[in-house]
Parts: C-alpha cells; structure tokens; sequence
C-alpha cells in the first residue's frame, strides 16, 4: 500500500467534511493538526517508524483550503480511492478514518446535518 496516497487521499476526506457547512473553520484546521500528531502516525496505523507520511493529511487539507476546493470532488477522490484499495484498509484504519471524521466535524459548534450526511455515507462505506 502506497503510505503517502492514504494520507493524501484522508486530507481530501477530511477537507469534504469541514467544508461540507459550506466554510472551513479554523478549529478544524487545528483539529486536523492535533489529529496527525496523536491519532495518524504510522505507527499507529502501518506498524512501522516513518512519521513523515502522517503529515500529508494536513498539506493536502492545506492545499484544498487554499484552492477553495469543491468538497464533492475532494469526497469522490476518497470514495474512489477507497473502492480502489478497500482490500488494504484494516479495521484500524477504518476505525482511525471515522474517527477522524467525526473529530473535524465536531470540531466548531458540533456536528451539523451537511456533516452528518457526509459522516453517514462514510460510515456506510467503511463497513463493506
């Protein structure tokens, strides 16, 4: 499994769900911060030692912010690279994926119906 895409690709998720209320907040920003220091390493997630991939996430978070990206484009590019890759997701990534999800959208004022949706469809795939 390619470490660095999963990041990417979880940086564009995670950009979907902050952006789906229509604007990213800065305490989603800072969640997303907290989150690849405590909850994305590779360690965690690979079993192995490089902590550099982790901080992918952010820069692409960063990168679509700046871009004023479209959050359905950001979401289709998971979606698809989940479909794509479903095989090598384990059960911890899984878990550490809507865990994070969730973490961005409660991050300013709770979680909001434009959220939820976005949470429910990715819980709905993390299960197949």
């Amino acid at each position: 499994m390619d470490y660095k895409e999963f990041y990417v690709e979880l940086g564009k998720l995670l950009y979907a769900v902050a952006k789906a209320d229509g604007e990213v907040q800065d305490e989603e920003l800072y969640s997303i911060y907290q989150m690849v220091i405590s909850d994305l390493s590779d360690a965690l997630l690979f079993d192995r030692d490089d902590e550099v991939d982790a901080y992918y996430t952010e820069f692409e978070f960063e990168a679509l912010i700046d871009k004023n990206a479209d959050m359905h484009v950001a979401l289709k590019s998971f979606m698809t690279y989940f479909d794509a890759n479903q095989q090598n997701f384990t059960s911890q990534m899984r878990a550490t994926t809507l865990k994070a999800v969730e973490a961005v959208a409660m991050a300013f004022e709770g979680i909001v119906p434009e959220e939820q949706k976005v949470i429910d469809e990715i819980r709905q795939k993390l299960k197949n």
